[in-house]
């Protein structure tokens, strides 16, 4: 478990807290892991919530959500990833 600042190596999947289908409407930015608002850190880009961070709820990082039904439906849900390609032969 990490539970410090430290950028993971390789966080290309982190895209931010606004596609997360964690995070919680309102006026306060927040989300599962900081109902009391997201750490600076995290919102501004400069650390990624693919691991557990310090002073969050839980073991909750980013899932991010699929962005074409949240445009239909206002809906946060996980994007599904296509599974890999396997070879047959």
């Amino acid at each position: 478990m990490t539970r410090n600042w430290e950028p993971i190596p390789n966080a290309d999947d982190y895209v931010g807290c606004l596609a997360c289908v964690h995070r919680r409407r309102g006026t306060k930015l927040s989300c599962t892991a900081y109902p009391d608002g997201i750490p600076f850190l995290i919102v501004s880009g400069q650390v990624d919530h693919l691991v557990p961070r310090p002073g969050q709820v839980g073991e909750i990082v980013f899932e991010e959500m699929d962005y074409k039904v949240w445009q239909t439906t206002r809906q946060r849900v996980p994007l599904r990833k296509p599974a890999p390609a396997t070879s047959t032969g």
